[in-house]
C-alpha cells in the first residue's frame, strides 16, 4: 500500500513540475521570424527554449558598434552594408552577407558609407555573457 501510495505522489509531482515548465514559454522575438519559419520557431519553445532564449540574447548582444576614429583613415576591416543601424537584425546581415565571428577573438566589419564599426564579441566572451543572463556561473 505504501508503495502505491509513494508512486501515485511521485506521478503527481511529475506531472505538477511538467505543468509549470510548460507554462513558462520562452517569447519568440519577431526579428527571428525574418530568418526562421515561424512553424520552427514554435517547436523550439516547447523543444528547445533555451536555443530561443540564447538567439534572442544574440540578437542584441552578440556585437556592438563603434565609431572608428577619421583621423586613422580607413579600416582594413571586411565592409558590411546595413540598411538601418537602429533596427539591425544581425541573424539576417549574418546570412545575407556571409558574416561569421571567431570563438577566441573580436572580429570586426567596417559599415559601409559610414565610420562605424560593427564588433562582435568573441564566442568566449558571448557564451559567458549569456551565461550570467541566464544565471549561470559557470567558471
Amino acid at each position: 500500500m505504501k508503495g502505491i501510495l509513494t508512486l501515485f505522489l511521485l506521478t503527481l509531482s511529475i506531472l505538477s513540475f511538467a505543468q509549470k515548465r510548460s507554462s513558462e514559454t520562452v517569447e519568440v522575438d519577431e526579428r527571428l521570424t525574418a530568418v526562421y519559419e515561424k512553424e520552427y520557431l514554435a517547436n523550439l519553445q516547447i523543444q528547445n527554449p533555451v536555443l530561443l532564449q540564447r538567439w534572442s540574447f544574440y540578437l542584441d548582444n552578440a556585437f556592438y558598434i563603434v565609431d572608428f576614429p577619421i583621423e586613422k583613415g580607413d579600416p582594413d576591416y571586411p565592409s558590411i552594408e546595413v540598411a538601418d543601424l537602429d533596427n539591425m537584425n544581425i541573424f539576417l546581415l549574418e546570412k545575407s552577407q556571409k558574416m561569421s565571428r571567431d570563438f577566441d577573438k573580436q572580429t570586426k566589419y567596417k559599415i559601409k558609407g559610414t565610420n562605424k564599426i560593427l564588433v562582435y564579441y568573441s564566442g568566449k566572451e558571448f557564451n559567458q555573457k549569456l551565461n550570467e543572463f541566464l544565471g549561470r556561473n559557470y567558471k
